[in-house]
């Protein structure tokens, strides 16, 4: 039984309600919860730091929306210009190898989106020679990164560059997923630029699930075919301790499709399900 306190507001007591049970609709389905208690205390602050609850609410949202049919050119919206990073890696990080994570590495696998700075994920062991390497390139170390409730142990630090004014994270976690990333078959951007391979780049935005990740998941997923999408759940599966991971990954693969829909694809998948209800 959970018990939600009157006041919390109404979003925030159905995040928390996903976590451990289904949507009314059954669309979050999945194996069966452990039912908790939750006090008003902890409700405010679960319902939101939380990846899964965050996930689960923006799934169940889009799939009540259900919108189709935007109008989206995959096609050419792929052909868009993407933002070069002007940080030449190899002569900051030398021989240590890094790859784009983050805004830059979606964009090599989605329509491009604007954004400011650059991540870039490293290994462990070299994490704090890829520091020393910043510091000796005339950057200044900004803050350490945190990440809480995280499950992919990643940590890192924010730095800024004062003469060309760039800004750049680096990340790292001793954790397997990063050295089977590093061992992958590289993967580059429409730039030329290495690339976290996506299905470990779908990993770090499930273990994040802000708003703006949420937004890549379904932009990167909905553009692979079924098979694509079940190569991508393979990992997740391996490296992510999330029961409900994988099945997120084909629902975000649904709604991401469902945005590229052309009208006449829309008006067809209609027509398709108002055949099969007529059928039952």
């Amino acid at each position: 039984m959970m018990i939600l306190s009157i006041g919390v507001p109404r979003s925030r007591r159905r995040a928390a309600a996903y976590e451990h049970g289904r949507s009314s609709d059954g669309f979050l389905d999945g194996a069966e919860r452990t039912p908790v208690i939750v006090s008003e205390q902890r409700l405010s602050y679960d319902a939101v730091s939380v990846a899964a609850n965050r996930r689960r609410f923006y799934l169940e949202r889009a799939s009540r929306r259900n919108t189709r049919g935007s109008g989206s050119d995959l096609g050419r919206l792929m052909q868009g210009q993407r933002p070069k990073v002007s940080l030449v890696t190899s002569a900051v990080f030398g021989d240590i190898a890094v790859m784009l994570a983050g805004a830059h590495a979606a964009n090599a696998y989605a329509p491009p989106r604007a954004t400011a700075d650059v991540d870039f994920l490293v290994p462990h062991e070299r994490f704090s020679a890829a520091e020393k390497r910043l510091r000796a390139a005339g950057w200044r170390k900004s803050r350490d990164l945190v990440f809480p409730n995280a499950k992919l142990a990643l940590y890192g630090s924010a730095w800024h560059e004062p003469v060309g004014r760039m800004d750049a994270d680096i990340m790292a976690s001793p954790q397997t997923w990063v050295h089977a990333a590093f061992a992958a078959t590289p993967a580059l951007d429409q730039n030329g630029a290495r690339v976290l391979p996506l299905p470990y780049l779908v990993l770090m935005k499930l273990d994040s699930a802000r708003g703006i990740d949420q937004g890549d998941l379904a932009r990167m997923l909905g553009r692979l075919d079924d098979v694509a999408v079940e190569c991508v759940v393979n990992i997740v599966e391996q490296h992510y301790d999330d029961h409900q991971a994988a099945e997120d990954v084909r629902q975000y693969a649904r709604i991401g499709r469902w945005e590229y829909q052309t009208t006449a694809e829309t008006r067809n998948a209609n027509d398709d399900e108002r055949d099969y209800s007529d059928d039952a």
